[in-house]
């Protein structure tokens, strides 16, 4: 999932005015913003397929520290600390904890029953698996992302995010509809470069314009 974190980044700001909206978008990208720095560093592991751009085929191999439920909030706590004790905010620890825990509760839906729950070894793994209906995931990512943000935003800055998260979510049609024939990335390596720019982007692009 990938706008759909940002919408529950709408809600913990509406719920919580006084975390600026920068650092909620952050907390709910920390997963994926934390993995696509440990896959180069040999950390975690991912395998592309370089034959279909379709995100059913992309296997998460070893992810502990970025996408595990308890792990994964844990290490969520230091940044929200670091953060707090910069803006001299302490609402911002507990607020980021709930975001950084909250993108492994909505990837939960759609991926391959691959993401730990403790992030220890023999650790159960989890997964609904849509992406194997990637028509379907595309339309139900979107809906998702228009009805929180929805409750969440009015006036001018919900139609930016709207507007923000349909082109962004529309970026991705390769990796949900395959109307690629081959994967344009084509290493993990680039697989996670990808995935820091366009979190990174998107939350650069929503902090500015809304």
């Amino acid at each position: 999932m990938f706008v759909g974190h940002f919408a529950i980044a709408f809600l913990l700001w509406r719920l919580f005015p006084q975390v600026p909206l920068p650092v909620v978008l952050i907390a709910v990208s920390f997963p994926d913003l934390l993995w696509s720095l440990l896959v180069p560093a040999g950390i975690e592991k991912v395998r592309i397929n370089p034959d279909s751009p379709l995100q059913k085929f992309i296997v998460f191999e070893k992810f502990p520290y970025s996408h595990s439920l308890v792990l994964g909030s844990a290490l969520s706590l230091p940044i929200g600390l670091l953060i707090a004790g910069v803006l001299n905010n302490p609402v911002i620890v507990p607020v980021f904890i709930a975001g950084s825990a909250s993108h492994w509760l909505l990837d939960t839906i759609v991926h391959l029953k691959d993401l730990p729950v403790l992030g220890f070894d023999g650790d159960r793994k989890v997964g609904a698996g849509l992406w194997k209906r990637g028509p379907l995931a595309f339309a139900v990512e979107y809906a998702f992302y228009a009805i929180v943000t929805t409750l969440a935003l009015s006036g001018f800055p919900l139609v930016y995010a709207l507007i923000i998260g349909g082109v962004f979510h529309a970026i991705n049609l390769p990796s949900f509809l395959g109307s690629n024939r081959k994967n344009s990335v084509k290493s993990s390596n680039g697989y996670a470069i990808l995935a820091l720019f366009g979190f990174g982007t998107f939350i650069l692009v929503a902090s500015l314009a809304i």
